[in-house]
């Protein structure tokens, strides 16, 4: 391997040699311009190299950000997709418990506070402060009204109804505020009256 690379280095050398003498011997250059124009280029290479080298840094930098971009952008989506599904969970249940209970293990869902808290853990590290907050009112709204329904011993239709448009209304809120986390678009405006005629209609 080394000789095959000394060999090439010989050969580029010696190539350059004889190119310089018939130059010189053809009079395409003169003897005495010749190390002037030798290192304008020489210096014309050395400032592509720079160039390149500048070219290259930068592209790597774009790179990089793009794909880290990508990865959070992914993560968003997991996170968010996750806490929507897990609010689901929690509103089912009957009682979200304030502590650990001894059966408990890492395969069942959401059934205390703590798990609660880490979710909203998990949400604050991917949305802004301004879109934290609202989300945390549209969760304690939801989670009222949650507790308002399972405490009417004789639920009527009506008090389904009632229900379901809050809970449509602070749910769809909530996905407005992560779709605007995620793809960093303004909310579009929903017709509810559609919404509100799929919950009449369910009863």
């Amino acid at each position: 391997m080394n000789l095959k690379a000394n060999l090439s280095r010989i050969a580029v050398i010696f190539l350059t040699i004889i190119f310089l003498v018939t130059a010189v011997t053809f009079e395409i250059f003169e003897l005495s311009s010749l190390p002037g124009q030798f290192f304008g280029t020489l210096l014309g290479v050395v400032i592509t190299s720079i160039i390149t080298v500048l070219l290259l840094h930068g592209q790597t930098k774009n790179e990089e950000s793009k794909q880290r971009h990508i990865m959070v952008f992914e993560k968003k989506q997991e996170v968010f997709f996750h806490f929507l599904t897990q609010m689901n969970t929690i509103l089912q249940k009957e009682k979200l418990t304030l502590h650990l209970s001894p059966d408990k293990n890492l395969e069942k869902e959401v059934n205390n506070l703590q798990d609660l808290l880490f979710e909203f853990g998990y949400l604050q590290m991917h949305t802004s402060s301004a879109t934290f907050d609202k989300i945390l009112v549209c969760v304690s709204n939801l989670m009222i009204e949650n507790r308002k329904m399972k405490q009417i011993e004789n639920k009527q239709e009506k008090d389904f109804e009632i229900y379901y448009k809050i809970l449509s209304t602070d749910f769809f809120e909530i996905v407005s505020l992560l779709k605007q986390e995620l793809y960093d678009e303004a909310p579009d405006h929903i017709d509810k009256k559609h919404l509100d005629k799929i919950i009449r209609l369910s009863f």
